[in-house]
């Protein structure tokens, strides 16, 4: 692995970010329409996207600098973003 790809950038800047973020949303959208609309109705669904694709982000980038394959960050990565748990996609009541 060369240098670049072992430097983990933040992950908005990742080039894969934009891309899960269209496919993340139109999966939770199918899957998961009441969770989008609670968060829709609350204006939070791009505040919860983009934390839960962030964090998907750093995943993947430590599962490359780990050696892991693409496949293997892949699963580890979108286990979770893929099929939330809504309770995790929750904010606490202030």
């Amino acid at each position: 692995m060369n240098q670049l790809q072992t430097q983990i950038m933040p992950p908005q800047r990742d080039a894969r970010f934009a891309p899960l973020l269209a496919m993340t949303q139109e999966n939770w959208r199918e899957m998961n329409p009441q969770m989008v609309k609670g968060l829709e109705n609350s204006g939070k669904l791009g505040q919860v996207l983009t934390s839960a694709l962030e964090q998907a982000i750093v995943i993947l980038q430590q599962a490359e600098v780990q050696g892991l394959s693409p496949d293997q960050g892949r699963e580890l990565a979108y286990e979770d973003l893929l099929q939330p748990d809504p309770d995790d996609l929750r904010e606490p009541d202030d």
